[in-house]
């Protein structure tokens, strides 16, 4: 394909964006130095019925609420603390080898 204009260009770059935002918009890559931040409106109290491969315990911090954060790899499921199940799943994790990193004792 030859673009020959400089606005079948731009029309070319937006939709690379576009997409690029749209496929990458569920995937996380954990830095600590860039914590998870979960809202109160991204909280749930469902159990994710998908093979979690990381863990992270956050605590309340500015507009973040407390938050048990599961990630697969490609989705990112912030827990609410106080689901009833969480613990064993937890404790589920930790015999499956996925520790939960907790940072509220940091």
């Amino acid at each position: 394909m030859h673009l020959y204009s400089a606005s079948q260009r731009l029309m070319v770059m937006i939709c690379l964006v576009a997409f690029l935002c749209a496929f990458t918009s569920g995937v996380i890559s954990h830095d600590p130095k860039r914590p998870i931040c979960c809202k109160e409106d991204t909280l749930t109290l469902e159990k994710p019925s998908i093979k979690i491969t990381k863990c992270y315990i956050f605590p309340a911090k500015g507009k973040c609420v407390a938050a048990v954060v599961f990630t697969d790899e490609n989705k990112l499921y912030c827990i609410d603390p106080k689901g009833t199940w969480l613990q064993r799943r937890i404790n589920n994790l930790k015999q499956r080898g996925v520790k939960c990193e907790d940072y509220t004792k940091s």
